[in-house]
């Protein structure tokens, strides 16, 4: 009876907070505050708070046409001004500063601190046999730092950032469709620019990455697939008869795998996310099913996935659709992530997560149906009321791009991080974790910080984790007495994981994913997340080791 009072509470608590819009769809178009006209060929898009102020901004690259180079187009930067509980522009456009109103061939944008001064920079352009473009950040000041990045011509339908040789700055990966229309082409060689540390790039594709094209890659992502906490490459492919998923050695020299993946062709894009809860990732695969339809990969822990498609996507869940793009969200604050489908030839779609990782279509409309042309979808608070909003770049003609923001169709973000710690040094040293807020892409503002609590002497000390691609987080662990990794979230809400001391092995000689005896301040867990399992470990760990902090709270 308490549960219900306090869903009864909640409820009426957010109705209460509600923006002062009309509910018809979950989402409503807020562009016209924000963007105003675009109208330019906008592919992927991305957000991130590039000036450090709590307001996330939005990126969006432009140019190139789907068969042919087209014209090219400035890639526009809006700044967030935060002031979307007032009267008048939600936005302004800082293209001219941020990227210094680069115009060119562009299909993605990303953003991460290349040099460690602690800033965000930008990296775009780089489609239709260009030159990637480079701009970092110095307090204040934007400097085109191109001349950092190899000086070669790619057709780069997607980068990420990641630190894939475990020195500590964030290297390059660039998926590489080969010169001339990517329909025709024989295919590219995905590439890899090592980073010296401070943000100059050198290639590193010819002994480090495997030999072999992939034709008709848009689309590529860093994931750790097998569980050793390095980050291993997916690529997808239209043209090829299978995706790819490149194994790393944890010295950024990869290996193609080709048993890893179901095999098949014509996959548009794709996106990890552990939709099962047994803490490896899964994976959504894009327009590469029959007649265009979705596919779910299922991990089985190795890397190695297997099609449960028909099991967890089916019926209106997955019909035949042109689809460009996915996301991972949590719309209804229930744990679990949901996912959001991007379309030209039909609405976007929300499909809702059981809890189990089956899937159904929400009810109702998503969005307005004025997105024909999504190629690109951004998941983000914008206005900080605590709901996910979208920013959708349109393409495959000059639509306008769209920010859409969150209705009380979509829950206030009540819901904890997620957070999976293993420590691979028993005497110390080298702590990683997994933490995000049930988001995939994972981007860094979806956190405000992930930390190692630790005790020395009865003495507790904070240390902060460092991201290095994905969701994953990495820290040097000083001598002490136990320890949790703790991530909070953007609107206050942590979560904790009780740090593993010593783990043993079950009958078959695996990994014992339960609570080892204490004895003399040894023990701990093994493997726990933020599941079920995970609370429970975590509260014998406040009884054990005298963590006084609950598993997740809200400030």
């Amino acid at each position: 009876m308490r549960s219900q009072l306090v869903l009864v509470l909640v409820t009426i608590a957010t109705l209460g907070a509600a923006p002062r819009r009309a509910a018809a769809q979950r989402w409503q178009d807020a562009t016209a505050e924000c963007l105003g006209t675009t109208a330019e060929w906008s592919s992927k898009v991305e957000v991130a708070d590039l000036d450090g102020d709590g307001h996330v901004d939005i990126l969006l690259p432009n140019g190139g046409g789907y068969s042919t180079a087209g014209a090219p187009e400035p890639t526009r930067i809006f700044r967030n001004l935060g002031t979307w509980s007032t009267p008048g522009a939600k936005c302004t456009e800082i293209s001219a500063q941020a990227v210094l109103g680069f115009t060119g061939l562009a299909r993605a944008i990303k953003v991460a601190d290349v040099d460690g001064d602690g800033d965000l920079d930008i990296l775009t352009g780089g489609a239709w046999q260009t030159q990637l473009r480079l701009f970092t950040r110095t307090g204040a000041t934007w400097t085109d730092a191109t001349a950092n990045l190899p000086q070669q011509l790619t057709s780069a339908g997607d980068f990420e950032f990641g630190d894939v040789d475990r020195d500590g700055d964030l290297d390059l990966v660039i998926a590489e469709w080969g010169a001339g229309a990517p329909q025709s082409s024989t295919g590219g060689r995905t590439r890899l620019y090592l980073n010296d540390g401070t943000g100059s790039f050198t290639d590193a594709t010819a002994a480090n990455m495997p030999d072999l094209l992939v034709r008709w890659s848009w689309e590529l992502t860093l994931a750790d697939l097998d569980g050793d906490w390095d980050l291993d490459i997916l690529v997808a492919s239209k043209s090829s008869p299978r995706s790819f998923a490149f194994k790393n050695d944890g010295l950024g020299r990869f290996t193609d795998d080709p048993t890893a993946l179901p095999a098949f062709t014509n996959n548009y894009a794709l996106e990890p996310m552990d939709i099962d809860r047994d803490g490896d990732l899964d994976l959504v695969t894009i327009n590469d099913g029959p007649q265009g339809r979705e596919h779910l990969f299922i991990n089985a822990g190795d890397g190695r996935f297997t099609d449960e498609t028909a099991a967890r996507l089916a019926g209106t869940a997955n019909p035949s659709a042109d689809d460009n793009a996915a996301a991972w969200l949590d719309v209804d604050s229930d744990g679990d992530p949901d996912l959001l489908i991007g379309s030209l030839d039909s609405p976007d779609r929300l499909l809702l997560n059981d809890g189990a990782g089956v899937f159904t279509l929400a009810a109702g409309a998503s969005t307005p149906s004025d997105t024909p042309g999504t190629l690109g979808i951004a998941v983000v608070d914008l206005n900080g009321d605590g709901r996910l909003d979208l920013v959708q770049g349109q393409g495959e003609t000059d639509f306008d791009d769209k920010v859409q923001l969150g209705s009380v169709m979509i829950l206030a973000d009540t819901a904890g991080p997620v957070v999976r710690s293993e420590r691979l040094d028993t005497a110390g040293g080298v702590l990683h974790a997994r933490a995000h807020d049930h988001q995939s892409p994972f981007r860094l503002h979806d956190l405000q910080r992930v930390v190692v609590r630790y005790h020395t002497g009865g003495t507790e000390h904070e240390l902060p984790m460092t991201w290095y691609g994905e969701a994953l987080w990495v820290a040097t662990l000083p001598a002490h007495d136990d320890y949790a990794v703790c991530a909070i979230d953007r609107r206050g809400t942590e979560t904790c994981d009780l740090g593993c001391t010593t783990c043993g092995t079950d009958d078959t000689g695996g990994r014992d994913d339960v609570i080892d005896p204490n004895t003399g301040g040894d023990g701990g867990c093994c493997e726990a997340g933020s599941s079920a399992s995970g609370s429970l470990v975590l509260a014998l760990g406040v009884v054990v080791l005298g963590w006084r902090r609950r598993k997740t709270r809200t400030r």
